[in-house]
């Protein structure tokens, strides 16, 4: 007598077939949840040597004094205008920068092999000493002058089209605009960016650090654009 047997699979049947569909979802999830951690600080690192690139030459463009500072938390451009380092809002490229979460920068400017003297001194752009801090009313002063100064140029600009006469606002003859100064706004930048086109050495290296081993690249100046771009490497 034959015993017959229901159709049907077993339960470790059943199991492998969800184990193979999870390890299928999972390399589909992989393969399109977008970029990997390497390519994420190659875009970041590209972004700011585009962004140093283009400081540089409008700088030499536009002969005017730029600077880049930078910390763990981004990083901004600054125009020297009117004896003091003002952070720059537009061009927009040129915009204060936050870095992405899990992401850092560390920057060394003394005892570089390739700069033995930096001839960039901060000095050059050091405004008299009027005996006062930073932090003091003349910051405030200052915020409301030039908030003064362009609402100023905008109501020339309502009277002018109210009376007939079309007249664009006017802008600064280096077509960059900056932001009133703030107490918390860093006095120098980290790094110049000179019209003549020098820019003050620096040894940068960008750090992702979600995972580890962290991940790091370097960006290289000396003394002059284009940047040298180091390979991605895994760091402490």
């Amino acid at each position: 007598m034959k015993i017959r047997r229901d159709g049907g699979f077993t339960l470790i049947e059943v199991l492998l077939v969800i184990l193979l569909i999870g390890l299928l979802a999972a390399t589909v999830v992989y393969s399109f949840s977008g970029e990997s951690r390497s390519q994420t600080l190659g875009k970041e690192t590209e972004k700011l040597q585009a962004r140093i690139q283009l400081a540089a030459e409008l700088a030499m463009l536009k002969n005017v004094e730029l600077g880049l500072f930078i910390d763990d938390k981004g990083y901004r451009f600054m125009l020297f205008e009117q004896d003091k380092w003002r952070t720059i809002r537009e061009p927009k490229a040129l915009a204060p920068y936050e870095f992405k979460p899990g992401f850092s920068a560390k920057i060394e400017l003394e005892g570089l092999e390739w700069a033995e003297q930096n001839l960039l001194s901060r000095a050059e752009f050091e405004p008299e000493d009027d005996g006062l801090s930073e932090a003091n009313s003349f910051d405030e002063l200052d915020a409301e002058k030039q908030l003064a100064e362009e609402q100023k140029q905008q109501a020339e600009a309502d009277k002018a089209q109210a009376d007939g006469k079309v007249k664009k606002p006017k802008k600064r003859q280096t077509g960059i605009l900056t932001t009133p100064s703030q107490k918390k706004d860093p006095r120098y930048p980290t790094v110049f960016i000179l019209s003549s086109g020098e820019i003050s050495p620096f040894m940068l290296e960008l750090i992702e650090n979600t995972e580890r081993p962290a991940l790091s690249q370097s960006l290289k100046a000396v003394f002059s654009i284009p940047l040298e771009r180091g390979q991605i490497e895994q760091t402490r």
